[in-house]
C-alpha cells in the first residue's frame, strides 16, 4: 500500500480528513469507518430522582459501567455523560440509596429513580465484626431509621432512640441535662453485686467502647444503628451476654465535595412541676398533727387551751393563719427558681472523593443550660475519616474522633445532708411557702419547729445561684482507629485486615464549697412564725468548706487481626470470618481534698487553711481480654440459610485456672417464600422466613483479682495490733474472702423468629418469642452466710434465673398518590422472668417471699388495707371485738388506717407477717409502641407515642411524708388538703399524725402503673428544588421538633406531679427546637 500524506482533525466526536496526496482505496475505507464510529457518540441527558418523592438527587454520582470516570448530579439532581453505543449501562450511587444499574440503549433523556436503602429487602444489615444482607439473617437484629432521629437536639444519644426499636428500653437516672442515660435489650439478668451488670454492649465501627463514648455520638457521624437482640451478639462472647448495640460511622463517597450544615435552637421546661400545699393549707396540717399529737384542746378561737408553754412554739395561731392565706405571702420556690433553658445544636460535615481516596469530616456542639441559673451542660465533637486505595486490592483507613464534654451543676454539701444533685428541687419542692429566703437581702436561717434540722431548709438555692459553689466535670476523648486490609492475589475472595484502635480518655471532676452567713430572725406574728423581725443571730453554714479534686486517665487498646473469606459457585454462597481479637486497658486516678477555704481567694487548694491529707486517695486498675473468634455464614439460592460463630474468650477478671471461657452460636432460616410452592400458591408474599438461633454467652460478673486474697495496711480500725497500754502499732488485715473457682456467669440463648412481607412490601411483620437460661450467675451469697463472719463474701457461681418473651412488629408503609405517603409502625412486647435459683435466709425458705420457680416480680409487697377509723364508734366498736388490737404497737385512734391481720394475732408488725403481695405485678411487664408519619409533597410529620400496662404503681413513701419523714414543716402534696380532722371525718386521707401508721406499702397508695404518652412529634419542610437551586443551594429543609410532648393519663390524685417523675426529682423536660439543614 502507497504511503500518502493526510490531515486529520476532530471537532465535536466527528472525524474531517483532508488528503494531502491520493491515498489508496484500502486505507481510505478504514479511515471512513473509523469516522463512522466516533461520529456516533452521543451525549445523554438524565436526572437522577428518589423513587417515592421525585425530589432531584444532588451530588449523585453517574458513571459508566466498566470505565473509572463519572459526573455528579447538579443541584436538581440533572446529570449530562458522553457515551458510546458499547456503553449501554450506567451506574448510578448516592449515599443511603441502593445502587442502581440502567441500561440506556436507545436513549437520549433517562429518568433514574432511586430506591431508599430501607425499603429494599436485599438491603445489607450491619452485624458483630461485619454486615449481612436482610434477607439472610438468621438472628433478631434491629436498625434504626437515622432519618427519624438526624433532628432530635440531644447531649445523649440514646435519649432520641426512644420509641425507635422493639425490646430497647431507655434508662434515665436524672432528667437533669447530661444525666446518665443507658439502654437495656429485652430481659438483662444480673445477680453480681459488682463486675460487669447488665449493660448492654456498645460497638462503633467494630470496636469496643462504652456508653458514654455512644451517648456523645452525634447523628449526623453515623451510618446505621444495629440492636443484635438474641444469638447474633455471641460473637462478642463476655460481652455480649446482653445484647449489642452496633454502630458504623459514615464514611466518604465518590463524587464531589458535599457539605452538610444543620443548626438548631430551642427551649426546654418541666412538663409539670409538683403541686404542693399552699401556706394556709400546709400550717393547717400541722395543727391538725400537733393537736393529734399533744391532745391539744382548741378554743373557738382558734387557740390552744391549758396548753403546757414549749409546745407554743408548734402552734399557728389565728393571725399566722390568716397571714399564710393570703396570696400575696405564698410563694412557689421551685416554679420561681425553675425557668425555661436553651437548647443549642450545631452540626455540619463535607465528604467527596474519587476511586482512590474518599473522605467524610465532621463537626457537632450541642449545648443545654439547666433550668436552674449558672447550670449548663455541652458537648463539642470533631471526626475525620479517610480511606485510600493504595493499590489493587490495598486500602487503608483512618478515623480520628475528638470529643470535649462539659457539666456544672450547684454542690450541695451542707453538714448532714445527702451530697445529691438533687437538692436543688428538693428544697424548693418541699420548703414552707410563707418561708422568705432572703430578708433585707440576707440569707435567712429557716427554722424547722419539730426537729431542729436545718440541712435541707437551709440548701438556699438563691444563694448558691449567686455563688461560686459548684460540681463540675471537664473530660476529652481522644480515638484513632486505623486499619489496612488487603485482597490476596490468587485466592479469590479472601482478605487480610489488621486494625488498631487506642483510646484515650482524660476527665477532671472538681467540686468547690465554701460556707455562707445565715442570718436568724426573731419572726413576727404571736408565735413568731411569720418572717421578719430582729435579728437573733448570725450562723455560718458550712457547704463542704473544702475543693476536692479528682482528675482520671483511662487508656484502652483494641488490636484485631481478621480473614475473611467470600466464594460463591452456582447457588451456594459461603462466608468464613477469623479473628484474632486482643484488648488491654489501664485506668488511673486521684482524689484530693482540702477543707477550710478562705472565701476571698481562688476555688484552687492553695487558698485553703484546712487539712489537705486526710482524704487523699489513689486508685489504679488495669485489665486485659484476648480472644479468638469464628463465624461461618451459608446459603442455597437465598432459601435455605445457617450461620455458625466461635469465640473463646480470656479474661484477667477470673482465676488461672477459669480464665477462658469458650462460646458460640448456631443459627438456621428458611425463606419460603423462595420456593416454588409457596410463589406458585401464595403469591401474595413478598417474604416469608423462618429462622431459629441456639447461643452461649457468658460473662465475667465479678471484682477483677476476686480470686487472690487482698490485705488492708494501717492502724486501729484500718488494720494493726494493740500493744501495752492501749497504743496501737502499724499492721495488716484480711478485707476478703478469695474464690479461686469463680467462673464465668452462663447464659443460654434460645430465640424463634418469623418474619413476613406483603402487597409488594408495603405491610411488614416480625415475631420473635425467646427463652435465656441464665446459670452459674456470680453473687454475693450474704442471706445465707452469717453476719458474725467479718468479712465481704466473695461471689460465687450460685443462681439460676431463666428470662423470656415474645415481640410483634407490624409497619406499613404506602403512597396515596404522587403528592401524599404514609407509613404506620407498630410494636408490643412482652417479657418475665423466673428464678430457679437465688441466694435467700433460711429464715424464708418455703415462705411468701420465697422467689425460687416464681418470677422475680410477684407484684407489690406490703399491708392490705381493709378500712379508716373515722369516728370514735368505730374505734370503739372494733376494740371490743378484737382487746388488745393494735397498729405498730399504737391502740388504733380515729383518723388511722387499718389493715388485715394475716396471722391472726390482733397486731399488725412490721416483721413481715402482716404483708403480702397485693398486685399480679409491680412493673408493666407489656409495652405497646405506636408510629406513623405522613407526607404531602414537601411537608412530613412523624409521630412516636407509646404505652405500658400491666404493673402497680404506689406512691412513693417520701412524697406521702416528707424527704426528712418527721419533719413536719416540709411541704407535702396537694392531696394532703384532704386529710381527716374531727370535721372532716369522710376525708380520703389519715389524720397527719399517725405516720407510723400510713407511711408503709399498702394498696391505700395504689395508682394506676398504666402510662401512656405522645413522646416525640417531628415537622419538617423540605423547600422546591426549583426554589433553592436558584441560591445555589442543594437543598434546603426547615424542621420543628418536640420531645415528651404529651403525657395521655395521668393516675396521680389531684395530678399532683408527672407520672415520670417524683416531686424530689429534677422533673421531666419537654424540648421545642427549630432548625435549618442546608446541602450545598
Amino acid at each position: 500500500m502507497k504511503r500518502e500524506k493526510l490531515i486529520i482533525k476532530i471537532k465535536n466526536g466527528i472525524m474531517r480528513i483532508k488528503l494531502l496526496q491520493k491515498i489508496s482505496g484500502g486505507l481510505l475505507l478504514v479511515l471512513l469507518s473509523c469516522s463512522s464510529l466516533l461520529a456516533q457518540e452521543k451525549e445523554i441527558n438524565g436526572v437522577v430522582v428518589d423513587q417515592t418523592t421525585g425530589q432531584g438527587l444532588s451530588g449523585a454520582v453517574v458513571s459508566i459501567k466498566g470505565e473509572p470516570s463519572n459526573v455528579s448530579a447538579d443541584v436538581l439532581g440533572k446529570f449530562k455523560i458522553r457515551v458510546t453505543p458499547a456503553d449501554s449501562i450506567l451506574v448510578v450511587s448516592y449515599i443511603g440509596y441502593k445502587r442502581t444499574q440502567v441500561n440506556i440503549a436507545g436513549q437520549d433523556y433517562v429518568t433514574i429513580k432511586m430506591n431508599s436503602e430501607s425499603q429494599d429487602l436485599s438491603d445489607v444489615v450491619v452485624v458483630g465484626y461485619g454486615q449481612q444482607k436482610k434477607i439472610a439473617l438468621t438472628g433478631s437484629v434491629s436498625t434504626v431509621d437515622m432519618k427519624k432521629i438526624e433532628d432530635f437536639p440531644s447531649l445523649n444519644l440514646a435519649s432520641s432512640l426512644v420509641g425507635q426499636v422493639n425490646g430497647l428500653s431507655i434508662n434515665t437516672a436524672t432528667q437533669r441535662p447530661g444525666g446518665a442515660v443507658g439502654l437495656t435489650i429485652r430481659n438483662p439478668q444480673n445477680l453480681s453485686k459488682n463486675g460487669n451488670g447488665s449493660g448492654t454492649l456498645y460497638i462503633i465501627d467494630d470496636v469496643v467502647r462504652t456508653a458514654s463514648d455512644f451517648n456523645l455520638l452525634d447523628p449526623n457521624e453515623i451510618e446505621s444503628i444495629s440492636v443484635l437482640k438474641d444469638a447474633e451478639a455471641a460473637i462478642y462472647g463476655i460481652d455480649g451476654a446482653n445484647g449489642a448495640i452496633v454502630v458504623r460511622t459514615k464514611k466518604g463517597e465518590i463524587g464531589k465535595p458535599k457539605f452538610s450544615v444543620s443548626g438548631s435552637f430551642g427551649t426546654a421546661n418541666a412538663t409539670q412541676l409538683p403541686k404542693m400545699l399552699t401556706g394556709l393549707q400546709l400550717a393547717t396540717w400541722n395543727n391538725d398533727y400537733n393537736q393529734t399529737a399533744n391532745n391539744y384542746t382548741i378554743d373557738s378561737a382558734g387557740y390552744i387551751g391549758g396548753s403546757v408553754t414549749k409546745k407554743l412554739a408548734a402552734w399557728y395561731t389565728p393571725d399566722e393563719l390568716a397571714y399564710f392565706a393570703n396570696p400575696a405571702n405564698n410563694t412557689d420556690y421551685l416554679a420561681q427558681a425553675f425557668k425555661p433553658a436553651n437548647v443549642e445544636r450545631i452540626s455540619m460535615n463535607v465528604s467527596g472523593g474519587t476511586n482512590k481516596v474518599r473522605y467524610f469530616i465532621g463537626g457537632d456542639y450541642v449545648n443545654q443550660n439547666s433550668n436552674f441559673s449558672g447550670v449548663n451542660s455541652y458537648k463539642v465533637g470533631l471526626r475525620a475519616n479517610v480511606e485510600a486505595n493504595l493499590a489493587r486490592g490495598l486500602m487503608v483507613s483512618l478515623n480520628l474522633s475528638n470529643t470535649m464534654s462539659y457539666s456544672r451543676n450547684f454542690w450541695y454539701k451542707t453538714s448532714g445532708t445527702t451530697e445529691s444533685l438533687d437538692q436543688d428541687v428538693t428544697s424548693l419542692a418541699e420548703v414552707a411557702p410563707w418561708q422568705k429566703y432572703f430578708i433585707d437581702g440576707n440569707p435567712v436561717l429557716l427554722n424547722t419547729s419539730y426537729n431542729g434540722n436545718t440541712d435541707i431548709d437551709n440548701v438556699n438555692v438563691f444563694l448558691f445561684e449567686n455563688s461560686n459553689n459548684y460540681t463540675k466535670s471537664l473530660n476529652y476523648v481522644m480515638n484513632a482507629l486505623g486499619k489496612i486490609s488487603y485482597e490476596i492475589p490468587g485466592i479469590k475472595g479472601l482478605t487480610a485486615a489488621v486494625s488498631f484502635n487506642e483510646n484515650v480518655n482524660f476527665g477532671f471532676p472538681k467540686q468547690y464549697g465554701t460556707s455562707f452567713n445565715y442570718y436568724q430572725y426573731s419572726g413576727l406574728g404571736e408565735n413568731n412564725h411569720i418572717p421578719g423581725g430582729t435579728i437573733l443571730k448570725e450562723v455560718n453554714i458550712k457547704n463542704g468548706d473544702r475543693v476536692r479534686i479528682t482528675p482520671n486517665y483511662a487508656t484502652v487498646y483494641q488490636l484485631d487481626g481478621t480473614l475473611t473469606y467470600h466464594k460463591t459457585f452456582g447457588k451456594n454462597h459461603l462466608n468464613l470470618l477469623g479473628i484474632y481479637e486482643q484488648t488491654e486497658q489501664y485506668n488511673e486516678g486521684v482524689n484530693a481534698e482540702a477543707d477550710g477555704v478562705i472565701i476571698t481567694g481562688l476555688d484552687n487548694q492553695n487558698f485553703t487553711i484546712g487539712t489537705q491529707s486526710s482524704n487523699q486517695a489513689s486508685s489504679i486498675a488495669e485489665s486485659g481480654k484476648l480472644s479468638y473468634i469464628g463465624r461461618a455464614n451459608y446459603d442455597y439460592d437465598n432459601t435455605y440459610l445457617l450461620e455458625a460463630v466461635f469465640r473463646r474468650d480470656g479474661s484477667t477478671s477470673l482465676p488461672p485456672a477459669n480464665r477462658y471461657g469458650n462460646f458460640g452460636s448456631v443459627s438456621a432460616g428458611w425463606v419460603l417464600s423462595n420456593e416454588h410452592f409457596i410463589k406458585d400458591h401464595f403469591s401474595f408474599f413478598d417474604l416469608l422466613k423462618l429462622r431459629a438461633s441456639l447461643g452461649f454467652t457468658g460473662s465475667d460478673n465479678t471484682v477483677p483479682y476476686g480470686y487472690a486474697q487482698a490485705y488492708q495496711y494501717g492502724t486501729g480500725s484500718g488494720g494493726g495490733a494493740v500493744f501495752n497500754e492501749g497504743e496501737r502499732g502499724l499492721g495488716i488485715k484480711a478485707t476478703n474472702i478469695p474464690n479461686p473457682y469463680a467462673t464465668w456467669d452462663h447464659q443460654t440463648k434460645t430465640d424463634y423468629g418469623l418474619d413476613m412481607a406483603f402487597l409488594h412490601n408495603r405491610l411488614s411483620f416480625t415475631g420473635d418469642y425467646y427463652w435465656n437460661h441464665n446459670y452459674d450467675l456470680l453473687t454475693g451469697l450474704s442471706s445465707s452466710v452469717p453476719a458474725t463472719i467479718g468479712l465481704t463474701t466473695p461471689n460465687e457461681n450460685y443462681g439460676i434465673i431463666n428470662a423470656f418473651g415474645y415481640e410483634l412488629s407490624v409497619g406499613w408503609h404506602d403512597n396515596i398518590d404522587k403528592d401524599w405517603s404514609y407509613n404506620v409502625t407498630s410494636f408490643f412486647s412482652w417479657m418475665d422472668d423466673k428464678n430457679i435459683r437465688e441466694d435467700l435466709a433460711t429464715g424464708l425458705i418455703g415462705t411468701i417471699q420465697d422467689h425460687q420457680g416464681k418470677s422475680d416480680d410477684q407484684g407489690v409487697f406490703g399491708y392490705d388495707y381493709v378500712g379508716m377509723f373515722r369516728t370514735q364508734a368505730q374505734v370503739d366498736a372494733f376494740m371490743t371485738a378484737h382487746p388488745g388490737y393494735t397498729i405498730f404497737g399504737q391502740t388504733p385512734e380515729v383518723g388511722m388506717l387499718n389493715y388485715k391481720d394475716l396471722n391472726g394475732d390482733n397486731q399488725i408488725t412490721a416483721d413481715g407477717n402482716d404483708q403480702e403481695y397485693l398486685s399480679h405485678k409491680a412493673s408493666n411487664h407489656n409495652n405497646l409502641g405506636f408510629n406513623f408519619g405522613v407526607t404531602f409533597k414537601s411537608l412530613s410529620i412523624n409521630v412516636v407515642s407509646g404505652m405500658s400496662w400491666g404493673g402497680q404503681a404506689v406512691i412513693p413513701g417520701n412524697e406521702i411524708t416528707s424527704s426528712v419523714a418527721k419533719d413536719i414543716t416540709q411541704n407535702r402534696p396537694a392531696f394532703w388538703a384532704d386529710h381527716w380532722t374531727p370535721d372532716n371525718t369522710n376525708a380520703k386521707y389519715p389524720a397527719p399524725y399517725w405516720m407510723s401508721d400510713y407511711n408503709v406499702t399498702s394498696n391505700f397508695w395504689f395508682v394506676s402503673a398504666f402510662s401512656a404518652q405522645i413522646q416525640n412529634v417531628n415537622i419538617s419542610y423540605t423547600i422546591p428544588q426549583k426554589w433553592s437551586s436558584r441560591a445555589g443551594i442543594a437543598s434546603a429543609r426547615f424542621y420543628a421538633v418536640c420531645t415528651n410532648a404529651l403525657n395521655l393519663f395521668n393516675p396521680y390524685p389531684d395530678n399532683y406531679r408527672d407520672p415520670n417523675t417524683g416531686i424530689l426529682q429534677y422533673p421531666n423536660l419537654r424540648t421545642f427546637s427549630f432548625g435549618l439543614n442546608i446541602g450545598l
